[in-house]
């Protein structure tokens, strides 16, 4: 399913489910924290739960909580009286009246400063708020969804986040997975880019396809947007091929090095020089954590390469998709060498 709206694809299951969560949590007036991964689309994901809602015909504001001056934050989320400070020269109203009668986004709020948590406790208390340098307080109407990449509940054990105002902003909580996770949604999520940047009738060729379904994605679909963005300046032609597909440099990708005539004709199992498995594994021995995860290893990259897929392999193996996924990062962490082509498998 393609929210034609907001550039965030619902085609994966994953995504699936949570577009389907989001639609029936968005009935209800409660708070709802959103977390995820930067680049992820918390902000598109805010912007379907307002359109879902019944506040739908009203403002939706959004606020970027780290973007904001600290001395500016107060003022500006709450608005502030004429000559309440220096250069204040008319009364100005705050993000929250405006959001009345509709939707505050309050995004990165992980990045609020402390003393600002309390103020803003306080305004969803009593749902009303106190422009700076007045004593009159203001009555509010306002839902409020806020976001977060950063893990909270790491930044409430370090008292740089308050408990309290935490359990009032996560009514409900809404995670959206990394990009990787949801392979089904990059290639639509591609072509939506395409649409959204060009009128040309730009496609991706068999060669792209691939590349872009075996990218680690790190910066999520934000960095997919800038690779397509990319792809249609230095694409020749109308058909974009995988020399057109420019990463970006912190990222990782399967198949950075090899032309999109390796790439149709099927990625290689092993680095350069490391000619079978038994060479791979025996290249790092003394790394391993013993004889039972160098069998595991072993195992599990002799499915992926009879398979070439992860899900036939998981299946092949009897395990599930994700506990795959979960046993090659594991193998990674601990040093292992695992293959650039099973990188995301």
């Amino acid at each position: 399913m393609l929210d034609k709206d907001y550039p965030f694809v619902f085609v994966d299951p994953v995504s699936v489910r949570l577009f389907d969560l989001a639609k029936k949590v968005a009935k209800a007036e409660i708070s709802i924290l959103i977390t995820g991964a930067s680049g992820s689309g918390k902000e598109v994901l805010a912007h379907v739960l307002h359109e879902s809602s019944p506040r739908a015909d009203g403002p939706f504001i959004a606020l970027n909580c780290a973007a904001i001056p600290e001395s500016l934050v107060e003022s500006t989320l709450f608005g502030h009286s004429k000559g309440s400070f220096t250069g204040a020269n008319a009364s100005s109203e705050g993000y929250f009246e405006k959001a009345n009668g509709g939707t505050l986004f309050l995004d990165e709020i992980g990045e609020m400063p402390m003393q600002l948590q309390a103020k803003l406790l306080r305004v969803l208390q009593e749902n009303a708020v106190f422009r700076v340098g007045s004593t009159t307080p203001t009555p509010l109407d306002v839902r409020v969804l806020s976001a977060t990449n950063i893990n909270i509940n790491e930044a409430i054990s370090k008292k740089l986040f308050r408990e309290d105002l935490y359990f009032r902003l996560s009514g409900f909580r809404l995670e959206i997975s990394d990009l990787c996770d949801r392979p089904l949604d990059i290639l639509p999520l591609a072509r939506l880019f395409l649409q959204k940047h060009s009128q040309q009738p730009f496609e991706f060729s068999a060669g792209a396809i691939q590349k872009l379904q075996t990218h680690l994605w790190p910066g999520n679909a934000r960095e997919l947007e800038n690779v397509v963005s990319r792809a249609m300046i230095l694409s020749p032609g109308l058909v974009i091929t995988s020399d057109a597909l420019a990463f970006d440099n912190l990222s990782t990708d399967v198949n950075d090095q090899r032309s999109e005539r390796e790439v149709l004709d099927g990625p290689s199992h092993f680095e350069p020089g490391v000619e079978s498995l038994d060479e791979l594994l025996s290249a790092k021995i003394t790394t391993l954590r013993g004889a039972k995860l160098t069998s595991e290893l072993k195992e599990i990259l002799e499915a992926l390469a009879r398979n070439h897929s992860r899900d036939a392999a998981a299946e092949d193996l009897g395990i599930s998709t994700r506990t795959l996924r979960l046993k090659l990062n594991k193998f990674r962490e601990a040093g292992l060498p695992v293959p650039k082509a099973y990188a995301r498998a």
